[in-house]
């Protein structure tokens, strides 16, 4: 549990007026909406795929204690506003895992600043950025993984043909025959958004706290042409679907779902193959299927390598204010492993000292 959860506004704002002072910025920390962060927004940049009315709607979707509004100003400008969202214990940004490319409005080369002035323990996952993460104060744990895509320029069957994606393509298109690709079917964004929440969520939780932030974006999203649900259809029945954003021309998996009793037919395959057609047909450069979900995981698609080549990286780092509040995690996850690790930890800081 972050020890910044439930704090008293005096004590929080406190803590964000000293990290910020430290990066030379000014913050100021809102539970709800205000007409000043209207205007705040008026001098921010938007995206095509995170316009400032999708930012607001999200962040007035629930109460303070699941979000928090943070405006940054350097000299009274507003340089960033930092939308943060508490998921299972700890801050992160309110678009993680679900708009790429994107933390919340922030002017360019600022985010590194304003990561740091927030004050606040967070999870941070950086995703189809053009950059790696920029180097900032209080950054922990910073890892990578390689992220996946086939370009729509490439020779698909050629592809496929020299992995072991072929075998699977093979018995899934016989399998499968008759089945027909289905675009934005009534129905099918909620329909795989909520079952894909169902499979993947937690045990003992009842519902994973961002679900109702990820069927907004979606539906906000898929009104204006940014997002797709692509379904294999058994005449009119859903048997697997898969939901995509678009994001810089790219067509970007995120959701997948296979529907019960179609486990035989190993549906997953052919649908892929079948959005890969059809993203090409778009004129869609590639269709990136890394990310921040095992979206392939339990299916006939577990190696993703076998049907999208190494494409890019995504990243994952935390960001902690005060390293003593770091330092105390970590001595008590050794504990719990034994004294003996505790020991060589003390002696190692001792050294270091």
């Amino acid at each position: 549990m972050s020890l910044l959860l439930s704090p008293k506004k005096a004590a929080f704002d406190s803590f964000a007026a000293r990290a910020a002072a430290a990066q030379g910025l000014e913050t100021k920390v809102f539970d709800e909406w205000q007409p000043e962060l209207d205007e705040a927004l008026q001098s921010l940049p938007e995206t095509d795929i995170f316009p400032h009315e999708l930012f607001r709607l999200l962040m007035k979707m629930s109460g303070p204690k699941l979000k928090r509004m943070i405006l940054v100003t350097e000299g009274g400008v507003p340089v960033a506003l930092a939308g943060l969202k508490n998921e299972f214990g700890y801050w992160e940004p309110v678009t993680q895992w679900i708009v790429p490319g994107v933390l919340f409005p922030a002017k360019e080369n600022y985010i590194g600043r304003v990561l740091a002035a927030l004050g606040v323990e967070m999870k941070v996952a950086w995703w189809r950025w053009e950059t790696p993460p920029p180097q900032t104060r209080w950054m922990r744990n910073l890892w990578s993984k390689p992220s996946y895509a086939m370009r729509s320029s490439q020779d698909f069957d050629n592809y496929w043909r020299n992995t072991n994606a072929w075998k699977y393509l093979s018995v899934s298109r016989t399998r499968c025959r008759g089945f027909e690709l289905g675009v934005n079917v009534p129905g099918s964004t909620e329909w795989t958004i909520k079952n894909w929440e169902t499979k993947w969520r937690p045990k003992g939780v009842a519902e994973k706290p961002d679900l109702p932030d990820r069927l907004l974006v979606a539906q906000y999203l898929e009104k204006r042409g940014l997002y797709y649900t692509l379904s294999l259809l058994d005449r009119d029945k859903i048997t697997c679907a898969v939901g995509c954003l678009i994001h810089s021309n790219d067509l970007v998996v995120q959701y997948m779902y296979r529907g019960p009793g179609y486990r035989a037919q190993g549906t997953p395959p052919r649908l892929f193959e079948l959005t890969c057609y059809w993203a090409k047909e778009m004129g869609l450069k590639k269709i990136d299927i890394g990310g921040p979900l095992e979206i392939f995981k339990k299916t006939r698609i577990g190696d993703k390598e076998y049907f999208a080549p190494e494409d890019g990286k995504l990243w994952e780092f935390d960001v902690c204010p005060f390293f003593h509040i770091f330092l105390k995690k970590q001595a008590l996850q050794l504990m719990r492993r034994g004294w003996g690790n505790l020991r060589r930890l003390l002696k190692g800081l001792a050294r270091v000292n």
